[in-house]
Parts: C-alpha cells; sequence; structure tokens
C-alpha cells in the first residue's frame, strides 16, 4: 500500500473514528484504526465491537492495500504537523510495519495484518428498506432527546433513542422515568425509483425507500447516537443539507453519508407506548422566554439545597413567579412576563430535571402547559415551522416545611415496557412529622415592586 495526503485530511479522518476506539481494548488490534487504499478514496476505519466508524476522503493512490496502525498515537503525530504538509505512507510487503515520510521526518509504526482487523457489519440483511434523512433533521431530534436517555443498566431498552418513521414523518423519543423528550420532524420524499448518490458511494445494494403507508421503528443506543451527534457538526452552519441514509434490521444499525459511515447493535425489547403518557387537553398555557426561564430557574437552585422550584401563575397581572428557598442560605424571587391561559396554579419542580428540559427547547420561547399540580406538565416549541419539540416533566410535591431528600418526595415516572404510571413513596407518617416542625415552616418572599 502507498499513497498521500495533507496532514488536515487524515488527521480529520482520524478525529471522524476516534469514538470508535474503546479506552481500555480487550484485544489490541482495537486500539488500532484499518487504513483501506482503493483507486482514489482512502478509509479509515475503528471498531471496538459495538460502534463502528469510517471515515473516507480523495486522495491519489499509488498502490492499493490496508493495514492497521495504532489510532490515538498516530492521531497524536500527525496533529502536530502542520495542516498542508504532505504525507506520504508505505506498508512494507510483510503488512505489519508502516512508514511515514514527509518533510524530512520518517516514522515506523508496527501494526497488525489488516486481515486480523474485525470486519465491520455494513452489509446485513435488512427487514426495511433505506430510509433518507438529512443532516439537520438528526441533529435536531438528538439535541432534544439525548439528554432523556436513562443512564440505568437495569433498562438497556430505555438507554437508547425509540426512532419512528412514517412516510415523510420521523419521531425522535427518550425517557430515564423523570422525564419524557419526544420530536416529530418532517423528512425529504423521493419517489421509490430513485437511487440514493450515498448508497451508490458506498457501493450497497439497498432496497428501494418506504412506501407512505409503511411505519417502521427502531431503539439506538445512546453511546453511539452522541457521537452520530459529533459526526453531524452543526448541519445549519452549511449552506447545502447533507444527506444521511438509515439501514436497520432487528439486530444492526447502519447511518452512511458521503464522508462517514457509523454502524452500531439495535437495543432489543419493546419500547414502552410513551404516547399514553402526553395529555391531549390542557387547563393552564403559559408561554414565556425560554432563556429568561432557564436564567431564573438556575439562579434560584442555588437557594436550595433539594433544587426545588416554585411556579405561581397569575393569569390577572400575566406574570409568572418563581420562588427558590433554603434553611440556610436564603430564598430568591423573581418574576417574568408571560401569556398565561388558564386560571392560577401553584406547582413545584426538581431543577435538576426542569434546567435540561428547557435547554433541550429549541425556540427562543417555550409553552408551558399543565393541568393539576400533581400531573405532568410539558414544554413545547413556539412559532416553529420545523419540527415540533414536547418535553414532558413530572412535578413534585410542595411542602410547608422543609422538603425531605428528593428521592423520597419527588413523584418520578416509573417505566416498565407495559406502562408508565406515577408513584408517591412518601409514608404518611414521614409527612406529618415533617409539617409537625414549626420552626422549619417556608414563606415566600415577596416579589420587588
Amino acid at each position: 500500500m502507498k499513497f498521500s495526503c495533507p496532514a488536515k485530511q487524515l488527521t480529520t479522518a482520524l478525529n471522524t473514528v476516534m469514538g470508535a476506539i474503546p479506552t481500555k481494548p480487550n484485544h489490541p488490534i482495537l486500539a488500532h484504526v484499518l487504513l483501506l487504499a482503493t483507486p482514489q478514496t482512502i478509509e479509515v476505519r475503528a471498531f471496538d465491537l459495538s460502534l463502528g466508524i469510517t471515515a473516507q476522503f480523495n486522495a491519489p493512490v499509488e498502490v492499493e492495500g490496508a493495514s492497521t496502525l495504532p489510532a490515538k498515537h498516530l492521531l497524536n503525530l500527525i496533529a502536530s504537523f502542520p495542516k498542508d504538509e504532505e504525507l506520504s505512507f508505505e506498508v512494507e510487503l510483510n503488512q505489519t510495519e508502516a512508514i511515514l515520510t514527509s518533510a524530512g521526518k520518517r516514522y515506523t509504526f508496527r501494526g497488525f495484518k489488516a486481515s486480523q482487523f474485525p470486519q465491520l457489519p455494513t452489509e446485513f440483511p435488512l427487514t426495511v428498506p433505506a430510509i433518507r434523512l438529512t443532516a439537520t433533521v438528526l441533529a435536531r431530534g438528538l439535541k432534544t432527546t439525548l439528554f432523556a436517555a436513562t443512564t440505568d443498566e437495569m433498562k438497556p431498552v430505555l438507554s437508547g433513542i425509540r426512532l419512528t418513521v412514517e412516510a415523510d414523518q420521523v419521531e425522535f423519543a427518550a425517557t430515564n422515568g423523570k422525564v419524557l423528550a419526544v420530536v416529530q420532524d418532517s423528512i425529504p420524499t423521493h419517489e421509490n425509483k430513485q437511487q440514493s448518490e450515498t448508497t451508490k458511494k458506498h457501493k450497497t445494494k439497498r432496497k428501494s425507500l418506504p412506501s407512505a403507508s409503511s411505519q417502521w421503528g427502531i431503539t439506538i443506543p445512546k453511546t453511539a447516537l452522541k457521537e452520530l451527534q459529533k459526526l453531524l457538526g452543526n448541519p445549519t452552519d452549511n449552506l447545502t443539507d447533507s444527506e444521511v441514509l438509515l439501514h436497520f434490521n432487528e439486530s444492526q444499525i447502519l447511518f452512511t453519508s458521503a464522508t462517514f459511515s457509523l454502524v452500531c447493535r439495535a437495543l432489543t425489547g419493546d419500547y414502552p407506548d410513551y404516547t399514553l403518557l402526553i395529555p391531549k387537553q390542557w387547563s393552564h398555557e403559559v408561554t414565556v422566554s425560554s432563556h429568561q426561564l432557564l436564567a431564573a430557574v438556575t439562579r434560584l437552585a442555588t437557594f436550595d439545597k433539594h433544587k426545588i422550584i416554585r411556579l405561581v401563575l397569575n393569569p390577572t397581572e400575566q406574570v409568572i413567579s418563581l420562588y427558590g428557598q433554603g434553611q440556610d442560605i436564603g430564598s430568591g424571587a423573581e418574576s417574568l412576563p408571560a401569556l398565561i391561559q388558564g386560571e392560577g396554579l401553584e406547582i413545584g419542580f426538581d431543577a435538576d430535571v426542569l434546567i435540561p428540559a428547557l435547554k433541550a427547547i429549541p425556540t427562543s420561547e417555550v409553552r408551558f402547559s399543565f393541568n393539576e399540580a400533581n400531573t405532568p406538565a410539558t414544554l413545547n416549541t413556539v412559532a416553529n415551522s420545523l419540527g415540533t419539540a414536547t418535553v414532558l416533566v413530572m412535578p413534585v410535591e410542595l411542602w410547608t416545611a422543609e422538603p425531605p431528600s428528593l428521592s423520597s418526595t419527588s413523584q418520578a415516572l416509573t417505566v416498565s415496557s407495559d406502562e408508565f404510571q406515577s408513584i408517591d413513596t412518601e409514608p404518611e407518617e414521614a409527612l406529618e412529622s415533617e409539617t409537625d416542625s414549626e420552626d422549619s415552616q417556608l414563606e415566600l418572599a415577596a416579589l420587588p415592586m
């Protein structure tokens, strides 16, 4: 194998695949990348046996071939070179030694034979046709839902994002039991007879696109989608939106674009029907600046070690008031102008749940919807011509006394494969003992006039 390329090209490709290099590989070859030289194209592959990433770029190839090289060492070395410096790679006949030369420099790397590198499952039997998405649609969906996927190893199916595609609509959903995030977006529609240019580049024989009446869903691991999010970057910065193809069956998932591919295993198990959790009607709706609300919640959470935020709706004044109060530091109160529909309401939220939910809403204004103080509430996008984002959060009990630990008072969502349900685990005796303490009574601070 022999080829040459600028340092910048190879550095970019190595950075692309580094997410699939394990920190502690159980075999030395998994700490290597596979360099594959074909006519006018260089592929760089990494695979940790669960997640595989491939990057490719165009370069003049004198001799075709393949070799493995230590990933981190190679990246650290080449990243130190000037970006436009021309590199030349040559692999010896034994296929385990690669020589890198450039501008008076010469380095030798020892690797493994390319035949020993584990094969990425980029070709597998499909149960559904390939689905054409865009980088912007994927980036928007992941930005709003990734934070809501659980890290609980006891609920593996909830550690991923549920992706559902029907006709020209795609839906992302994730929940960790305390919060639920759902994004609905539109995707480009094409005639089934059209073939994707991306598919042609990767020379994959895929089925035609799904018909308008088809619906498919797959649960994708959060760890893989975090790497995909890095690869997508910020597509809105680009003048043209790039295309990303999704191929999958019951056990494997493959994303392909013009510059990269990512393959991972699908999560098995039935994803709960999260649509049953979202109320169809609301008795209270508040439209408020998402930036102002986020800033206020963040400041007030510093006063209470339990980070409980009290929200009070005042439809007469069209103001939403927020309070944070602790026993040691002091208290805080802020008021924000808002468009309020419905009667007044007092409700409490855990700031650790509310803050990431607010950050996940991509619009400058957010619509906060409530029914009762002990039922789920949602945050929704406002005046958004693109996709719709909904984040459902559970309120917490507001106490007249200093609240006990959140683990016993928070009204969380208990998620199983069959249902969602609300639970309140606080014993009645504990409630009485807390409310009987006269010296721990909380009083709302008056808003500054």
